[in-house]
């Protein structure tokens, strides 16, 4: 299985994020959208894993969630990996909660490890992947314009979720939901 640790924003979240797209989308875009409901924050990406990963990766997140109390969130400013001039990835970061959840996904990487997982290679920043550029350009202007409506929830649970890649995109299957403390 191809697997993912995640954070799902409820549906109306998500929806809110997919219309707040809407002012980003031009006519030209070479963009790969993410549909609404696969909109997600990737704690970690675990990548192709047998039954017995599957189940460390299991115990490593029920110890992490056991340990990290549930906290407040809410959709924040947009913006582009690696930079808004040769934007690759378009994004919505977090107004609220990034704190809790950079603590979060400190708490899975370390339990990961204890699992025989390898360390996250990068920093983790929260962040809603909202579309993939296809070819690298300046998306500067339009991520200061765009507006993010308002958009709070509550993050209470990490999903093991197993990624199909296809030609409409990829489609998720939530393996396991562990409540956070």
């Amino acid at each position: 299985m191809r697997v993912f640790i995640a954070v799902f924003p409820p549906s109306e979240v998500q929806r809110t994020a997919e219309r707040a797209t809407q002012t980003l989308k031009g006519v030209r875009d070479a963009v790969s959208w993410v549909r609404a409901d696969n909109l997600h924050y990737t704690m970690r990406f675990l990548g192709e894993q047998d039954d017995a990963a599957v189940e460390r990766a299991k115990l490593a997140m029920t110890k992490a969630a056991a340990a990290q109390p549930r906290f407040g969130a809410a959709l924040g400013g947009f913006g582009a990996f690696p930079t808004a001039k040769k934007a690759r990835v378009l994004w919505v970061g977090m107004l609220q909660g990034a704190e809790p959840m950079r603590l979060l996904a400190t708490a899975l990487d370390h339990e990961l490890h204890a699992q025989r997982f390898e360390r996250a290679d990068d920093a983790f920043e929260p962040h809603l992947t909202l579309g993939r550029v296809r070819t690298p350009s300046d998306w500067t202007a339009r991520l200061i314009d765009a507006q993010m409506p308002e958009a709070r929830f509550q993050v209470d649970r990490l999903w093991l979720v197993n990624s199909t890649l296809g030609a409409g995109g990829s489609r998720y299957e939530k393996l396991v939901e562990v409540p956070l403390a």
